[in-house]
């Protein structure tokens, strides 16, 4: 429940971070070799494209020729376009796309323009909603282009329509069998509807398509977590902090154990122990920012305001986080105004 005390003396309390507070999610960073840019028909039915892995830095396999498109997620779950060895610019493609009345012949810079815009703000309905709209007029042009499904859906899914969001995700996961991604999607999807068996078996078969990734063990793991299974969440986090010691979603699920046991201090220490700065002081980009989350609950506690402020200001200066899929950044800055006269009256 959010806070809206005035007093000096009463602690914010942050929502809980999981399944029952604002949703959404995700993600990794893998690069999918495709014809992608090859245009469709309507009438056709769905055929898979090439679906080769490549490593999660985006270069091309030794030896293996890469199309003129390629795609690549980015770290919000989002595909972007990209040109032949995943760099940029992103090829155009072949199809034409009505869009405020006019024609756009360069699908790629379309779909890369709509995810910019979004990540601006990823928890703006506003945003959600108008990348829908252009998504929609992509698949209007070519409905089989993996971006425009897969983003179509995650945008749906967003929106909170999630027998739409898993039809999608079918379709996409049709294109391209070996991505993990919709099948990640269609467990979430599945969380939502609170249907059980569905999210288990979603997840593993995410981690059938990708099994040296910890994704789908790190999310099977909070979803025990956050429905009360706790035997079960140890199961799989304990398993995947063991296989990713260093992976900073496995850190935060064990704090979250921890904390869920009422061991704050080991919590503290282990969520400390994640780097999140370069040796020159700069913010790392490869840890999820959620433990800024944490960690403010932490220090409000102890009633150490100055420092909780601290975290919540780092989410606040990183509003394209994937942290905001689940999180208002509204919410966040009251929040932050709270803290702010907690922390005066404290100094």
């Amino acid at each position: 429940m959010y806070f809206e005390t005035q007093t000096t003396h009463q602690l914010p309390k942050f929502p809980p971070m999981g399944r029952n507070a604002s949703k959404g999610r995700i993600g990794i960073t893998i690069a999918l070799f495709l014809m992608a840019l090859s245009t469709l028909s309507a009438e056709d039915p769905a055929r898979p494209f090439p679906d080769l892995l490549i490593p999660e830095d985006g270069r091309p396999l030794p030896g293996v020729p890469t199309p003129a498109g390629t795609l690549i997620r980015n770290k919000q779950d989002f595909i972007l376009c990209a040109g032949k060895d995943f760099q940029k610019p992103a090829a155009p493609g072949d199809s034409s796309i009505q869009w405020n009345n006019s024609t756009i012949k360069d699908v790629g810079l379309f779909n890369n323009e709509t995810v910019t815009e979004l990540v601006n703000d990823l928890s703006s309905q506003n945003n959600r909603k108008q990348a829908l709209q252009r998504w929609e007029a992509g698949l209007n042009a070519d409905p089989q282009f993996y971006p425009f499904v897969y983003n179509a859906a995650r945008a749906h899914f967003l929106l909170r329509d999630f027998d739409e969001a898993i039809r999608l995700f079918e379709r996409a996961s049709a294109l391209i069998p070996a991505d993990p991604g919709p099948y990640m999607n269609i467990a979430r999807a599945c969380e939502e509807q609170q249907e059980h068996r569905c999210v288990v078996s979603y997840y593993k078969k995410a981690h059938e398509k990708a099994p040296l990734k910890p994704d789908a063990i790190y999310e099977l793991g909070i979803y025990y977590l956050e429905t009360d299974r706790r035997p079960q969440a140890e199961l799989y986090l304990k398993r995947g902090f063991e296989q990713f010691p260093e992976d900073s979603r496995m850190k935060i699920g064990m704090a979250r154990l921890l904390l869920l046991s009422g061991d704050r201090l080991r919590a503290r220490v282990l969520l400390e122990s994640i780097p999140t700065e370069t040796m020159a002081g700069e913010r790392r980009q490869d840890y999820d920012l959620s433990v800024h989350y944490y960690l403010a609950n932490i220090y409000i506690d102890s009633r150490d305001y100055n420092r909780a402020l601290n975290e919540i200001n780092i989410l606040l200066d990183n509003p394209s986080d994937p942290f905001f899929l689940k999180h208002k950044k509204k919410d966040l800055e009251k929040q932050k105004g709270v803290l702010e006269r907690l922390a005066k009256a404290q100094n």
